[in-house]
């Protein structure tokens, strides 16, 4: 390759590793709670030398007084630029008042001879987390700290406070807890690369930091090692313990990413200068190139091979997730966009909120009318109505299908709870013995009811002449039920409504509108629906004390038959029973039509046909303007909202273009291919059960994270009753006489998956199980050998391998 390739090469490279950097700067800024950022963290212990490795990997001289970067995350990026600089920032808690956020965003200072770098971070430091107001340590504001330099690597580090293993006079208990609840944090995401700082001063058997990543990277796939005070182990006797350390020969703490050793400077006089980059590798190729620990290969010694290690390492690291981040980042773009519109439009003047009315008026229209009629057809660029079946049942969106159901229910109760006595044709004992007061047999209730009635209500008729009026008071006496099984169904369908007009709201309306819309203007209206209905119930309720014969020719078909049948099979049958078969058959022909009466003067004509005209825009216009001002202005609460989500909308969009440039690119994606997406797999609760598996098993034994089990998403209906049935149904349809075809049993395939965590094997593994897992993640895993030797274990291969060699450019 040229000269003139290598340095186009280097600096396509270059471009990228800028484009995927820049991506996570949007991201943060974002603020998106639920997408976890591939990022870099710096953890150690407070003495273990954590300030060096940030200031020999930066070039930032850190200010070391107690307190000042101790209480907070700080985030360090390094761009390339042809001016230096430094920039000190804050970005503030998403959970903090708006007010103090605005204050924290205020906050940006260009570093100069006026403003040092010292003094700018202990100003932010006490604007974050000052010290003397309570409850302020480990605050979650992040401090960002930009340096630009034409020399500068492409990298982001995050740093977290210094653990702490006992209180101090700075720092008490809760203090301690609270700063181990902000490590476990950011280590917890599998997004995480820990960078574990231990230091040489002190063995580090019992190191906190050791404890977590073990804890939260049992495998020790996403951990590298940073050894500090090489210099100070021999003094306390653990030189060769150390150096079998960094060499990946402690199974307890085996990171597949490698241990690196960074020689700290010595203590400084007062006054005296921290010392330069060249002074620092000078040091640390003297000391290196001497002793036991020349045995260590120079790709794991000095800040220059960890900062170039980390560099690549946090590229690759993106280049994995990208795309399950573009599919987080498009879920919060519409996450933002849903609460942008529940929040609606401002407006100031009645004017306008009155126009903003009449707009969402016409909207709910759009829903109302396929409701009612039963065709559900979701207006362009809406979702209201599902397309699938709703396993939990009709959604109250098909309005008319749930009020087919309680049709279909209060049709069902008239027919079996309708009638005051339960009558059996049995003639035998009394079927209340053994059932309730309630049931009896025909020939038992005409003796002891009927034929009392027909005594009790003699008048001048002559003997052996029947009454007309005593079927008509049977009947009236036996549909007892009815008044009360009708109104129980009037109050259902309203329910079915307002359920309905709820889904509608939620759906349409700003969520400030929802509530005193419904106070203002659903509720009166909903409640002149249900007294119109009332009012024609009461009309029904009346029409059954009416004696009108029945013009109906089955009535005498019926009666006929039933004579027929006694005469044939020579049964006598007194004049009480005769009346009761009257009745019984009057009682069925009017049951018919009074369910017809209900479902459609009651139910049809004032509750479905009056969603019609319910969200009418004329409404709107009839309202005052006080009425208008109830519903549609806004507090200042939803004025900062608003502001908020837009800057954030803005942010993430930022972050989309970005991020969909960068999916785009044929590197990444052949690197997204060769990886998949199985480390992206992971939620929240996932990460609960990791961490309860963590606890549950011992810190020397290397465990898989849990495999995904498959689960079919879809329940087949135990009845073999079809799921659509009730959920699409329309209009009101004659029963059919062919039965109803069960529907077809679906085949659910389950997934296959591989290892989910693709990582790489444990020492000593055969070259036939490597061979395996290559197959299975098509990852080559590093032998035992390269284990062996000291040498921290290669990444499988990146797909940008055309541009291996320009690295040396770009981190000279």
């Amino acid at each position: 390759m040229s000269s003139l390739d290598s340095t186009l090469d280097a600096r396509e490279l270059a471009r990228e590793q800028g484009q995927l950097l820049d991506l996570l700067e949007k991201l943060q800024y974002a603020q998106l709670e639920n997408v976890k950022l591939p990022q870099i963290v710096v953890v150690g212990d407070q003495s273990a030398g954590k300030s060096s490795v940030l200031e020999a990997l930066t070039g930032i001289p850190f200010p070391r007084e107690a307190g000042a970067c101790t209480r907070f995350a700080t985030e360090i990026r390094l761009r390339r630029s042809a001016k230096s600089n430094i920039i000190v920032s804050i970005i503030p808690d998403r959970n903090r008042p708006s007010s103090e956020q605005e204050q924290l965003l205020e906050f940006g200072r260009l570093v100069s001879s006026s403003s040092p770098f010292d003094l700018t971070v202990m100003a932010a430091a006490e604007l974050i987390a000052p010290k003397d107001i309570a409850g302020r340590f480990a605050a979650r504001d992040i401090l960002v700290v930009e340096k630009k330099g034409p020399d500068m690597p492409l990298l982001t580090l995050v740093d977290l406070p210094g653990l702490v293993r006992n209180p101090n006079k700075d720092q008490s208990l809760e203090d301690i807890r609270i700063i181990e609840a902000l490590s476990d944090l950011y280590m917890r995401s599998p997004r995480t690369i820990i960078l574990a700082v231990v230091g040489g001063n002190s063995d580090y058997v019992q190191a906190p930091v050791l404890t977590k990543a073990r804890h939260f990277d049992p495998n020790g796939a996403r951990t590298i090692g940073v050894l500090t005070k090489p210099d100070l182990t021999d003094s306390i006797g653990l030189e060769d313990k150390f150096i079998e350390l960094v060499k990946n020969n402690d199974q307890r703490n085996h990171f597949r990413l490698g241990w690196y050793v960074l020689l700290n400077p010595g203590p400084r006089s007062e006054g005296e200068p921290w010392p330069s980059a060249e002074q620092r590798r000078s040091a640390e190729r003297d000391f290196f190139s001497k002793g036991k620990w020349s045995s260590l290969p120079a790709s794991m010694c000095g800040a220059g091979a960890l900062k170039q290690r980390l560099s690549l390492q946090l590229q690759q690291h993106i280049g994995r997730h990208v795309n399950a981040l573009r599919r987080q980042i498009q879920k919060a773009l519409d996450d933002c966009d849903e609460e942008l519109r529940s929040l609606g439009t401002a407006k100031n003047t009645p004017e306008d909120m009155r126009l903003e009315l009449i707009e969402l008026f016409y909207a709910s229209n759009e829903l109302v009318v396929p409701a009612a009629h039963g065709f559900y057809k979701n207006p362009p660029k809406k979702n209201f109505f599902r397309v699938t079946a709703d396993p939990k049942g009709t959604p109250a969106q098909n309005l008319r299908a749930r009020a087919a159901e309680e049709n279909d229910r209060f049709s069902a109760r008239i027919r079996a709870d309708g009638r005051k006595f339960k009558l059996s044709a049995s003639s035998g004992p009394s079927a209340a013995d053994g059932q309730s007061a309630s049931s009896y047999s025909k020939s038992e209730y005409a003796r002891l009811e009927v034929s009392r009635l027909l005594h009790q209500i003699r008048g001048s008729e002559f003997p052996m002449d029947s009454t007309p009026r005593a079927v008509y008071m049977l009947f009236q006496s036996h549909s007892e039920p009815w008044p009360r099984l009708a109104q129980e169904h009037k109050d259902n369908v309203g329910a079915v409504c307002n359920d309905f007009l709820r889904e509608v709201i939620n759906y349409i309306w700003p969520q400030r509108m929802r509530e005193p819309m419904r106070r203002h203007f659903l509720d009166s209206h909903m409640k002149a629906l249900m007294d119109e209905a009332d009012g024609e119930l009461k009309h029904l309720m009346q029409d059954l004390n009416l004696e009108v014969q029945p013009y109906d020719p089955e009535y005498q078909d019926r009666l006929v038959v039933w004579k027929k049948q006694a005469a044939e099979t020579g049964t006598t049958y007194t004049e009480a029973e005769e009346i009761l078969e009257k009745m019984l058959i009057f009682y069925e022909l009017s049951a018919k039509t009074f369910i017809r009466n209900v479902i459609t003067q009651v139910v049809e004509r004032h509750l479905l046909q009056g969603m019609y005209g319910i969200f009418n825009p004329v409404e709107v216009m009839a309202m005052t303007n006080e009425v208008v001002e109830s519903i549609a202005a806004e507090n200042q609460e939803t004025r900062d909202r608003r502001q908020a989500l837009t800057a954030q909308r803005k942010a993430i969009e930022e972050a989309k273009d970005v991020c969909t440039s960068l999916a785009m690119r044929k590197e990444l994606r052949e690197q997204s291919d060769q990886y998949g997406d199985f480390i992206d797999a992971t939620s929240d609760e996932d990460e609960a059960l990791t961490a309860t598996n963590h606890a549950a098993e011992s810190s020397n034994t290397p465990r898989r994270r849990p495999l995904p089990t498959s689960t079919p998403n879809m329940v087949v209906d135990a009845r073999g009753n079809p799921i659509t049935e009730a959920t699409i149904r329309g209009p009101p349809q004659l029963p059919m006489s062919v039965p109803p075809v069960p529907p077809r049993q679906l085949q659910i395939l389950e997934s296959n998956f591989g290892t989910s965590d693709g990582s790489y094997s444990s020492r000593g593994r055969s070259q036939a199980n490597q061979q395996t897992d290559k197959d299975k993640n098509g990852i080559s895993l590093p032998s035992t050998s390269s284990v062996v030797s000291g040498s921290p274990p290669s990444l499988p291969e990146p797909p940008m391998k055309r541009h291996a060699s320009s690295f040396r450019n770009i981190f000279k």
